[in-house]
């Protein structure tokens, strides 16, 4: 399942393909996949390694499942055609 969702993500032109990562959004920030509340500890975890910076990918109707409140706020949301659900706080360079 995580493969369909990769796969319209990629589809949609607003990611590209990582070695690292399940993949990286528009603005070269890591992408790893949630697919339900389950997965989510474990996506946070490997965003842990740059500082939570970046986003998680999961289905639109898993969307009320996930509450980005409770997300950092260095960590994104976006869905799997690749729309923005919640910003990602950019670390300043």
């Amino acid at each position: 399942m995580t493969e369909d969702i990769l796969n319209l993500l990629l589809k949609s032109g607003k990611a590209t393909t990582s070695e690292e990562w399940d993949a990286v959004y528009q603005d070269d920030l890591p992408v790893v996949v949630a697919l339900s509340t389950v997965e989510l500890g474990e996506a946070i975890e490997k965003l842990d390694e740059v500082g939570g910076y970046g986003y998680i990918a999961t289905w639109k109707k898993n969307l009320f499942s996930f509450n980005p409140k409770l997300l950092s706020k260095r960590c994104g949301l976006i869905d799997e055609n690749g729309n923005l659900l919640k910003a990602a706080r950019i670390p300043k360079k």
